[in-house]
């Protein structure tokens, strides 16, 4: 029975403080705060400003925009709430008002019943002191308490080891660590935090991350920081860059000197053979340099103090890593670190009628029962649908900042759709909450009515989704896969007198048309056991000597015919004489239509080389067959497919769903291969409807897919898809992504038996070229929009298009300045 999972992990609230890079002042309080929170070291700091300041690149390279930059941090984080520092820091940001809070939010005053969201450290310490620390310990806890000696690095003091608030009403905290740990207290100098660097430590922000297992995304070296100490600019980074990798050390500048013989100490001990690698690969140590330090001190700082003399060991980094930027599909992806508490794995039967999926809310053994905010911690919940069909939507638009969708009608006023999974607020202790899941057409067309579009299937949307159901899945519907099934599913259905053709005849034309193909082994099989057609009889009438099918059920003594009407005897004397009666097969249900099951076969195709044969079959989709939107009151368009599109990660965050619309044709106009006649499957009120549809969504993927193969492609068709592919390549800033990329699917791609590359390769020429040179990335669907514009649109690639669009635009740039000189001579005279 099919089934499908909920993998349910505890982790704290993430926060993200936003806050003008200059403010000294809350920048500290930040820090303290977080000091105070349960997983806080993890929450990011967001620098806000109006434009892009000098400083924040040292070649004076600024590629985006300001609010770009924040967006791009947000994105980065998926925060679960904004806390500003100071009010009105996160307007025009998107997100939801009721997750917007104040620095004063943020921590539970001694005479306050209550917070506002997060869970503090108090009662983690107490469970670490009861639990540990209450008895006596053979080994050193190592536990400190770092105290500045100078107020300028009091906030260096705070970011790097943690601060307790000093007001009246919050200064419990302090003296909970303090009575917890007893931890020794140290003032901070050069030569001590040399000593902190070579001995470890465990300070009051590291142990506010107790019980928290930390899954890194971070595939980079260790990083020696070189900043200063005292710039909020150079601290904001740092926390940021902890924030997402495993080993960074901040190096202040001020102390650059005392600091240099552990520096260079360092660097060589981490220049050593990468552990587990044959081929003689090094770690290095990294010296990044802050943005702060002006680009004509770091060499000579570097060569001063840091530089060793051992070849290959000394490695230098002038520029701060984009943390708001995505990685490229070309780069080892990083993402910030995947926090759990706890996790646990609940299933459930998929039912035809309602599935419902119960499970129980994990929780922080050392939290109270009753909380004094709403939200205390989060469970994140991932779907895993086990099923071939895929019919239950567990892939959704990933919407962290003012979600409407998905509800699943659970008792949780919010649930947060991320690349983590679904973020749910807890505020109890032992409690469970129920799902009730739907299938994807009835997700998908909830979720264009939260964008004002109605949506009613289409009668080609029913036939196509009759077809997955009977099939079994998509995996079922490789058994038609192949031109030559197709045709011959087609010309039965259009038999004059009844859609059948002998069991044998076509078990062996099937047969036939898949011999020697190792992935095509039980076609034939599929169609019979899955029910595409049906067993019975022909029998020849006495009356009219005309031939028709009649079921097993309808056997009797006597038989009507469905031509004359009239009733003859079965041939009982002789019922084995191939001139009386034979075995066959009929067509039935969808696969009887005419017209290739009014487009089911492409629209099906479609579905299953999206589902599972594209990609490295890790491709997860929420998707439903042909619908009708009504964009006005006067415009209503068909979308023969549309679903949302994920790639999944192992062990780590997935990247966002995309949204596809698919238009999905047969060959050459439906049944034109027997007329001999040309007829272009995709015409230009077809590739305007998609245009429209990409004006409504901007940044949707948009799929044309046709069973005729490339060479079948008349030049007028190519050309208006082409147009349509050039105006999808242009940038949306605001987006991060072009406007809307153009797949083109061939019969080559949708009769595919097991794998895009597998296919590719077998065509071998250029298309086993292009699958070569894309072998890693073929799960990107924005990269397979590029592959077939370059292979069936005559295009050239996305960077060639853009690098000639760059020239052309600077060559207009040099005729408009050297046009404006003679001007400007003109009037000197």
């Amino acid at each position: 029975m099919a089934h499908i999972s909920a993998v349910v992990t505890l982790r704290p609230i993430r926060f993200a403080f936003l806050i003008k890079p200059s403010d000294n002042k809350r920048l500290l309080e930040i820090f303290q705060i977080n000091t105070c929170l349960w997983g806080g070291n993890f929450n990011p700091i967001i620098p806000i400003f109006g434009h892009v300041p000098k400083w924040w690149d040292r070649n004076d390279y600024k590629p985006e925009s300001a609010l770009r930059i924040v967006n791009g941090y947000l994105d980065a984080f998926e925060p679960d709430f904004l806390v500003e520092a100071e009010a009105g820091l996160a307007t025009g940001l998107g997100f939801d008002p009721d997750r917007i809070l104040q620095l004063s939010d943020m921590l539970r005053r001694a005479d306050e019943p209550r917070g506002k969201a997060g869970l503090d450290v108090f009662d983690l310490y107490k469970d670490l002191y009861k639990k540990q620390f209450q008895f006596v310990r053979r080994h050193d806890h190592n536990i400190v308490d770092v105290i500045p000696q100078t107020k300028s690095f009091k906030p260096f003091c705070a970011c790097l080891f943690g601060s307790f608030p000093e007001a009246d009403d919050l200064e419990y905290f302090g003296q909970g660590f303090r009575d917890a740990f007893d931890p020794k207290q140290i003032v901070l100098t050069a030569d001590s935090l040399t000593e902190l660097f070579k001995d470890g430590f465990n300070s009051a922000l590291q142990i506010g991350h107790s019980n928290i297992e930390i899954n890194y995304q971070d595939h980079t070296d260790p990083t020696l920081f070189v900043m200063d100490a005292q710039d909020s600019r150079d601290l904001i980074d740092y926390w940021n860059l902890r924030a997402v990798r495993r080993n960074v050390r901040p190096i202040p500048v001020q102390w650059l000197d005392v600091l240099s013989p552990y520096c260079r100490e360092y660097i060589e001990h981490c220049h050593r053979p990468l552990r587990g690698n044959p081929h003689g690969v090094m770690t290095h140590a990294n010296v990044l340099f802050a943005r702060s330090l002006p680009s004509a001190d770091i060499e000579q700082l570097y060569a001063d103090y840091l530089r060793v003399d051992r070849e290959g060991a000394n490695v230098r980094q002038d520029w701060y890593p984009p943390i708001w930027r995505p990685s490229p599909h070309f780069a080892v992806r990083n993402t910030r670190p995947i926090l759990s508490a706890g996790e646990k794995t609940f299933d459930t039967q998929i039912d035809a009628d309602r599935t419902e999926l119960r499970f129980d809310n994990l929780h922080p053994d050392f939290a109270e029962r009753y909380g004094n905010s709403d939200a205390r911690w989060t469970n994140v919940v991932k779907l895993q649908n086990w099923s071939n069909t895929d019919r239950i939507a567990t892939v959704f638009p990933n919407d962290y900042r003012l979600p409407k969708f998905p509800r699943f009608q659970s008792i949780q006023r919010k649930i947060l759709s991320t690349t983590e999974g679904f973020v749910v607020f807890c505020h109890y202790k032992n409690t469970s909450d129920l799902w009730r899941l739907n299938d994807g057409t009835t997700s998908i067309s909830e979720w264009l009515k939260t964008n004002g579009i109605e949506s009613q299937v289409s009668d080609a949307g029913q036939a196509t989704q009759q077809i997955v159901n009977t099939l079994g899945g998509f995996w079922g519907i490789s058994s038609f896969a192949h031109a030559e099934i197709v045709k011959l599913l087609n010309k039965i259905s259009r038999s004059p007198i009844s859609p059948s053709i002998q069991n044998q005849e076509f078990q062996n034309k099937i047969k036939n048309a898949v011999k020697g193909d190792i992935w095509r082994n039980k076609n034939a099989e599929t169609l019979i056991e899955r029910g595409a057609v049906e067993l019975g009889l022909e029998l020849k009438c006495s009356k009219c000597s005309t031939w028709g099918w009649h079921a097993l059920r309808e056997l009797d003594h006597e038989v009507a015919c469905s031509l004359c009407l009239k009733k003859f005897r079965f041939p009982s004397l002789d019922p084995s004489s191939s001139q009386l009666s034979r075995w066959a097969y009929r067509l039935i249900g969808p696969f009887a239509l005419p017209d290739y099951a009014r487009g089911g076969y492409a629209a099906s195709l479609t579905l299953r080389f999206l589902a599972k044969t594209f990609g490295n079959h890790d491709t997860k989709v929420t998707w439903s067959t042909g619908q009708i939107l009504k964009l006005a009151p006067k415009n209503h368009i068909e979308a023969d497919l549309i679903l949302w599109h994920q790639r999944k990660v192992f062990n780590g965050l997935d990247h966002h769903a995309e949204l596809v619309f698919g238009e999905a044709k047969s060959f050459r106009g439906e049944n034109s291969e027997e007329k001999n006649a040309v007829a272009d499957a995709f015409e230009v009120e077809d590739v305007e409807r998609m245009k429209q549809l990409a004006i409504r969504f901007p940044g949707a993927i948009l799929v044309f897919a046709t069973m005729k193969q490339a060479g079948d492609l008349s030049p007028a068709e190519i050309q208006r898809i082409a147009k349509l592919a050039v105006w999808g390549r242009e940038y949306i800033p605001e987006r991060q992504q072009t406007r809307a990329p153009v797949v083109l699917l061939t019969g080559l791609e949708l009769f595919a038996p097991y794998s895009l590359y597998e296919a590719w390769s077998t065509a071998g020429g250029r298309h086993a070229e292009m699958g070569n040179g894309q072998r890693g990335y073929t799960d990107d669907l924005r990269i397979l929009a590029d592959m077939t514009q370059q292979l069936y649109l005559n295009m050239p690639s996305h960077s060639e298009w853009l690098q000639a669009k760059w020239k052309k635009r600077n060559q207009r740039r040099l005729l408009r300045q050297s046009a404006a000189v003679p001007a400007e001579d003109a009037g000197q005279h």
